[in-house]
């Protein structure tokens, strides 16, 4: 859980940080380097640091009052990492990026040879380490670089907006999953979550890591008008569809053979659903980032409020009220909404002429 709220709280800095600041810029023919502002990561980044560790130690307060209050400094430096780290990849610095990573890797090596050889290593004190030097390593790198910021008038608004459209995305898709707990066997349980983590994570990661170069890349191309940026879209959605299929695949087979161990002859029923769901969120994700750059701000903020908020509301009646069962129903019948309404803002994406880029919901 402090982990997961670390992740949520680090989604929702870059939202506010970099991602509102570059689609504001672009509105404004600003490059993606002239709109980014490294104070302003710096300042959010430990805004929701902070955020995130005192709801860590909020949660683990409520859930055991003996519980050491130690991990929830790992949400606060989940965030404080992911912030210069995103910030490189975004100004297309990838070696700098790839350096700044580098002693979190170590630090997950070490986990792992540990846990293999028995040496019986602190998890969370590697952990936390790795998470600090990878933290000072970006900044440093940062701090050499040049810097070429101008202000972003009306960025505010912009980046509020996106930044709550990540809060309750990550809310939405990790409700049921939270739920399920509560309401379905331990077997059930371990399948969602084997197929969640095990199955998908692979192309779910790799979508994630280049997202930031899709967001960069949709900058580029405004100029160029709605055709350019939805033709890169297409090509994206292609290879998405191929990675999510292809897992599926690879977990169908894992399953029907049993060739990893009992646990995962549970998984099975579960692929289906969670790749539509995967699909889902991916192709609305795509459609909305389009149409940041060709709609007022509040558009493409009102149509994710408004698929998250049923998307929730399906998740917590289905659940309850049918367990895993209807866990799966709600998924599936929303991957369905979530790609009708992304048919429906690829229909709303025009060629307004600028300033005005005047798409209404």
């Amino acid at each position: 859980m402090v982990t997961s709220i670390g992740v949520i709280a680090a989604a929702c800095a870059r939202a506010f940080a970099m991602d509102g600041r570059i689609v504001a810029g672009t509105r404004l023919n600003l490059r993606v380097d002239e709109a980014l502002s490294s104070s302003a990561v710096l300042l959010t980044s430990m805004a929701f640091a902070l955020l995130a560790t005192v709801a860590s130690a909020v949660w683990l307060t409520l859930g055991q009052t003996d519980a050491s209050l130690l991990p929830t400094a790992v949400a606060g430096l989940i965030v404080l990492a992911d912030g210069p780290h995103y910030l490189l990849t975004l100004r297309k610095r990838f070696a700098a990026a790839i350096v700044g990573a580098l002693p979190y890797a170590v630090g997950a090596i070490a986990v792992a040879l540990s846990a293999v050889f028995g040496l019986g290593a602190d998890v969370l004190l590697l952990w936390m380490t790795s998470l600090a030097v990878s933290l000072g390593v970006s900044w440093c790198t940062i701090g050499t670089m040049p810097q070429t910021t101008r202000a972003v008038p009306g960025v505010l608004g912009t980046s509020v907006r996106i930044s709550a459209e990540a809060l309750y995305s990550a809310l939405g898709s990790q409700l049921g999953i939270l739920i399920i707990y509560l309401v379905a066997s331990p077997t059930a349980t371990a399948g969602i979550r084997l197929a969640y983590s095990i199955i998908f994570a692979p192309v779910f990661s790799i979508i994630q890591a280049l997202t930031p170069l899709l967001l960069v890349k949709m900058s580029e191309l405004d100029a160029a008008g709605a055709t350019a940026q939805v033709r890169l879209a297409g090509k994206w959605l292609a290879g998405g569809l191929a990675g999510v299929v292809l897992s599926g695949l690879v977990g169908w087979w894992v399953s029907a053979t049993g060739v990893a161990g009992a646990a995962y002859d549970h998984i099975g029923p579960f692929l289906v659903p969670i790749g539509a769901a995967l699909l889902g969120n991916l192709v609305l994700d795509t459609a909305l980032l389009v149409l940041r750059f060709r709609a007022e701000p509040k558009t493409p903020h009102r149509i994710r409020l408004m698929i998250v908020s049923g998307d929730i509301a399906v998740q917590l009646a289905l659940t309850l009220w049918f367990g895993l069962p209807g866990l799966i129903t709600a998924l599936t019948a929303m991957a369905v909404v979530k790609l009708v309404a992304a048919l429906l803002t690829w229909r709303a994406v025009q060629e307004p002429p600028h300033p005005d880029r005047a798409v209404t919901a």
